[in-house]
């Protein structure tokens, strides 16, 4: 009875011992887990592992979001470049050109940089005179005869017509522009920027004293082509041309008024006309040429001209 109370203890003390050994083992295989403790204003938050492992990939989300997005935007060496540079300037107009002399050679050629109709308003309108008649708007070309009559009667001619020039030019405002066409049976244009293409110029101190210059080396000479120029007028698509000749011959023909009309895209044509002696009467082809074209004729009598040597 005694060996059998002595087995059965025996027993007991062996599962016991077991119980505790396998319990430990489970102790020390259980992973160890982070806990931060967070305080802020009298409150205690605990983060566990998974919390801050989950904050973590939430900003890693949003790094790479943020990096995506800025991907979409430009660099600095995409950005739009100064366009300043690009813009006319000033000094443009140094280097004074005495003008292109374009030959026989008709323009719309690329001879004149292509206007794009009148009324192109930057600024204000002007309003000048060019021997009492008027003409208003914001781009302005003066065609002038300067063939070799015009040097008759002691340079009356030619010397009043390039005074009452340089006169309207200092009228206009800075902001108006124009250009100068004298011709014979040559085109002499006014290009300040030479050797580009003649453009128009703005009316600044810098554009009029550079026109002054211009004008007061033009000399009268040569034979009469009235087409050229006033084809090359109105592809500058201007506002209002002065139109100065002192031409009886040659006369426009019904078949070129017909072909200034249908270039003109509404512009003013003012036609000035110089006679010896007091006006004749009669429908002369410059009279028909201002009517046709919403313009005005005036008659000047070089003969009552100021002498001015």
């Amino acid at each position: 009875m005694s060996c059998v109370l002595h087995l059965v203890l025996m027993l007991v003390l062996a599962f016991a011992v077991r119980d505790v050994t396998t319990g430990a083992a489970d102790e020390q295989q259980r992973t160890a887990g982070i806990v931060l403790v967070q305080r802020a204003k009298g409150s205690t938050e605990y983060l566990s592992e998974q919390d801050i492992n989950a904050a973590t990939d939430e900003a890693s989300t949003a790094t790479q979001a943020a990096h995506s997005a800025g991907s979409l935007l430009p660099t600095e060496t995409e950005l739009p470049l100064d366009v300043a540079g690009v813009l006319p300037s000033g000094d443009e107009f140094e280097g004074i050109g005495a003008g292109g002399d374009f030959g026989d050679a008709l323009p719309g050629v690329g001879d004149l940089t292509v206007g794009a109709g009148p009324s192109r308003k930057i600024g204000g309108d002007s309003k000048t005179y060019i021997f009492g008649v008027e003409g208003e708007g914001s781009v302005f070309i003066y065609v002038f005869d300067r063939s070799s009559s015009m040097s008759g009667f002691q340079g009356r001619p030619i010397r009043a017509a390039k005074s009452e020039l340089i006169k309207s030019l200092h009228s206009l405002s800075p902001t108006s522009q124009f250009q100068i066409i004298f011709y014979n049976n040559r085109l002499t244009v006014f290009n300040p920027n030479h050797p580009q293409q003649p453009r128009l110029i703005f009316a600044d101190d810098t554009g009029k004293t550079a026109a002054e210059q211009f004008v007061r080396q033009v000399q009268a000479s040569g034979s009469t082509e009235h087409m050229a120029a006033l084809r090359a007028a109105l592809r500058l698509g201007p506002d209002v041309i002065f139109f100065l000749t002192d031409a009886a011959d040659p006369q426009l023909s019904p078949d070129e008024l017909r072909e200034l009309e249908r270039l003109n895209k509404g512009t003013m044509i003012n036609a000035i006309e110089f006679g010896p002696g007091p006006f004749q009467g009669g429908d002369n082809f410059l009279m028909k040429l201002a009517r046709q074209n919403d313009g005005r004729h005036i008659y000047v009598d070089v003969t009552k001209l100021p002498f001015t040597p």
